[in-house]
């Protein structure tokens, strides 16, 4: 008789698949144990969707539909029936095996309404009956509320069981122009969420300080401004009061950011995480005075993508911050790049370019930061070489070293014979770790020329290789 493993086993194993959908679904094919476990995993955010095509996500969205309809009350069913939505099919329908709507920890508002218009085109009573259920169910642990041409603009914070199912709500995410009523009646009922993310349109609502302040102890904040040119001074105070407890800070902005303020940032000490992410070198002008003193004694991760402040600022920042610095992504200069190696010695993941005359700067890289275990960087024709990076890996990485991740925007100029070489003599190093090497490309990768994949496929068997993969933008 086969084993069966015990369901707190399978919940353990089956976590690790939440955003696995397809793998997922397949899990509730076993048996009925199976079923009954991956179920409530598979249905805690039904939202996470990856679509191949249009045709792909219409399928997937009138499944969930047709699930949640089956779900609703017969006094809903009777209602969505009497305004012709329903047919009676759809009353005659089977109670479902399971009450799948009340697994769902995480409601998107607009995800309902863009879901209803792919296939009913009308939503808005349809929805309104969804989101009323959902109000009854369960107590949220993310709510998502973005408007869009999809969102239905309903008043469902005022639902019978609104106020239990969002009390404990954890994380949330929204729009600036969300009506001021919404924010106002969800500051007086939420006052535990811990990560808030908000994407800044042309209004920002008079709500939204009042429910930042509401909040004991806010520990992850993203802002992002894609459009419109949105004054959001008016709710620095509110974010201020999270100083002491704010703990990762991601800041997003377009070209609609200019001349918004950024010296706030130096106020939240405590920080673990800060990514500031922006286009343009002067959108860090208002910053770069007090961004050379902050000291920030927690710090651990630090991220650029694309522009950073000026160097000597940076350098001076590094001098007081870096010590604690695990992971650091920069498009950085030679000069950067040389105070990385001198003042942040705990490194273990880095994201930087090297142009093609500063191979020394990577040996000086890998010499002096000792825990590193990971690099990303670039190749294009003015930077190191694919060949140039492995041959330096190989020789001068230190023990803890086993990832590169490579992004091409040119093509490759490796062969058989430079990758034979590098993986040779990365498996004489003492102790071996097994490599992981991830190519970002846009044109021909390695696997373009004869012979590559043989060799890849030879270390990946002999255990040399953990993980090859390419990705095509």
């Amino acid at each position: 008789m086969p084993c069966q493993l015990p369901a707190d086993c399978l919940n353990e194993i089956f976590e690790y698949l939440e955003k696995d959908k397809v793998t997922l679904h397949s899990c509730l094919l076993v048996n009925r144990l199976w079923c009954e476990v991956s179920v409530r995993i598979l249905w805690r955010n039904i939202w996470i969707v990856n679509p191949v095509d249009y045709g792909h996500r219409l399928k997937v969205g009138l499944s969930i539909l047709s699930t949640l309809i089956a779900c609703l009350p017969n006094k809903s069913k009777i209602h969505l029936y009497e305004k012709g939505i329903l047919n009676s099919n759809d009353i005659s329908k089977t109670t479902p095996l399971f009450d799948y709507a009340s697994f769902c920890k995480v409601l998107s508002i607009h995800g309902i309404g863009r879901i209803i218009v792919d296939v009913f085109k009308n939503h808005k009573y349809l929805a309104k009956e969804i989101i009323k259920m959902f109000m009854t169910k369960f107590s949220l642990k993310k709510l998502s509320y973005y408007t869009n041409s999809n969102t239905v603009n309903l008043s469902f914070i005022r639902y019978p069981g609104a106020k239990d199912c969002l009390r404990n709500l954890s994380k949330f995410s929204c729009n600036s122009n969300v009506k001021p009523a919404f924010f106002y009646k969800l500051s007086q009922i939420c006052h535990n969420i811990q990560s808030l993310t908000i994407e800044f349109k042309s209004v920002v609502s008079n709500g939204l300080k009042d429910l930042i302040s509401s909040q004991n102890s806010l520990k992850y904040l993203s802002l992002s401004q894609t459009y419109g040119v949105a004054d959001w001074t008016d709710i620095i105070p509110s974010l201020s009061k999270h100083s002491s407890t704010l703990i990762k800070l991601k800041i997003y902005g377009s070209e609609y950011y200019r001349n918004r303020p950024l010296s706030f940032v130096t106020r939240f000490t405590n920080l673990q995480e800060l990514v500031l992410s922006f286009r343009y070198k002067y959108y860090f002008d208002e910053l770069n005075n007090n961004l050379q003193y902050v000291t920030f004694p927690h710090l651990k991760i630090l991220k650029f993508p694309y522009a950073y402040p000026d160097d000597d600022i940076l350098i001076k920042f590094l001098e007081n911050n870096g010590k604690n610095l695990i992971e650091i992504y920069i498009n950085s200069s030679d000069s950067l790049n040389l105070s990385i190696a001198k003042f942040c010695p705990n490194l273990k993941s880095l994201y930087t370019l090297f142009k093609f005359d500063k191979i020394e700067t990577l040996k000086i890289i890998l010499n002096d930061c000792q825990q590193l275990e990971s690099i990303e960087t670039q190749y294009i024709y003015d930077f190191l070489s694919e060949k140039e990076l492995l041959e330096t890996l190989a020789k001068y990485s230190p023990k803890n070293f086993y990832r590169l991740k490579l992004i091409n925007y040119s093509d490759s100029k490796l062969v058989p014979k430079d990758l034979e070489e590098f993986f040779s003599n990365w498996k004489n190093r003492v102790p071996l770790k097994s490599f992981s090497f991830i190519i970002r490309r846009w044109n021909n990768s390695l696997e373009s020329k004869e012979g590559n994949m043989k060799v890849i496929e030879k270390y990946k068997k002999l255990g040399i290789i953990k993980k090859f993969e390419t990705i095509l933008y």
